[in-house]
């Protein structure tokens, strides 16, 4: 019987497969050469035969080039035996599921038993129990008023939090009353103050100031502007008899000698011609830009009328850095 096995099974055997098998396999009668030489086996213990000139060739270039079949032919050749795999066991349960019902079943009776601890007292005790909260419910003879009396010795405590106590009204009346008197002290002050600058004002209407019968001097200046100081109130006035400004006051006195000069701080300094301080003399003006006026007396200090609630008066001191005014 003719064999089947294809050629490349053929080509795939070892090396060391006898002449005699790789013939009977391919259906041919075995051969000898004796010019072909047999290569040795890779495994040192094999047996050596000799080949044909074929099979020398293609052992040859397995031995040289080591060929192997590829995976292709070697699905395509190679009988494969079906295999059965055992099926695999199926794991247990775990512990989890296994013990889930009996854990319900534990927190249901534990759940009753609550209930039934809860409840139980207050039936032995005849107190009717609410179902759904299972709280009791009061019967209608303890819901009755309960009246309390107190001594008419008591006295109540005095309030306190955190260490501050509540103002008592006592306190309050007390605390009233002193406001009050102050606002009347204050309004007793503001009257009196008015009072003795309408006595003042009085007195200086009053009182004549003759003009003076010398010609203009800076003494005569001064000797004449003295006579307003501590008399003329300060006010919106050019006249002694109502009120002097600083601007009314200065033009009051250089009227005196025959000098009129306008209303105004600004327009009086405009009146004359600026000089030094080392120039200037008694009779000169002071003049400070943020609005104000005043007669230099010529030895540091000045004549004016200052400011509401004053008088006129005799300064020895020159307050801020004026500049000096000389009137023509």
């Amino acid at each position: 019987m003719t064999s089947t096995t294809p050629a490349r099974a053929v080509e795939r055997l070892h090396v060391d497969t006898p002449a005699t098998t790789l013939a009977q396999t391919s259906g041919a009668a075995p051969t000898t050469s004796a010019s072909t030489p047999s290569r040795p086996s890779r495994g040192g213990g094999g047996r050596h035969v000799a080949l044909s000139p074929r099979a020398a060739r293609r052992a040859a270039r397995i031995e040289d080039d080591r060929w192997t079949a590829s995976a292709e032919d070697e699905r395509r050749h190679v009988d494969l035996v079906p295999v059965k795999r055992p099926s695999a066991k199926r794991g247990k349960g775990s512990f989890a599921k296994r013990a889930k019902p009996f854990a319900t079943l534990g927190v249901m009776t534990l759940a009753t038993g609550l209930f039934v601890s809860v409840s139980m007292p207050a039936a032995a005790a005849g107190v009717d129990v609410d179902a759904a909260t299972g709280g009791a419910i009061p019967s209608a003879a303890t819901m009755q008023s309960v009246s309390y009396s107190v001594p008419s010795t008591a006295t109540a405590a005095p309030f306190t939090r955190d260490g501050y106590g509540a103002t008592s009204q006592e306190e309050l009346d007390a605390s009233a009353a002193a406001a009050a008197a102050a606002a009347a002290q204050a309004a007793a002050a503001a009257e009196t103050a008015s009072a003795s600058a309408s006595s003042s004002a009085s007195a200086s209407s009053g009182r004549t100031f003759p003009a003076p019968n010398v010609a203009r001097s800076g003494e005569a200046i001064l000797n004449y502007a003295a006579q307003f100081v501590g008399v003329v109130p300060y006010g919106n006035g050019n006249d002694p008899s109502d009120s002097f400004a600083c601007d009314g006051y200065v033009q009051y006195v250089f009227a005196a000698f025959g000098v009129s000069l306008p209303r105004g701080a600004g327009a009086q300094a405009a009146s004359g011609v600026q000089i030094s301080a080392s120039e200037a003399v008694a009779g000169d003006l002071l003049y400070w830009p943020e609005g104000h006026i005043a007669i230099y007396d010529g030895n540091g200090g000045m004549y004016d009328s200052p400011d509401w609630g004053r008088y006129v008066q005799h300064r020895l001191t020159i307050w801020g850095d004026p500049v000096y005014i000389r009137i023509p």
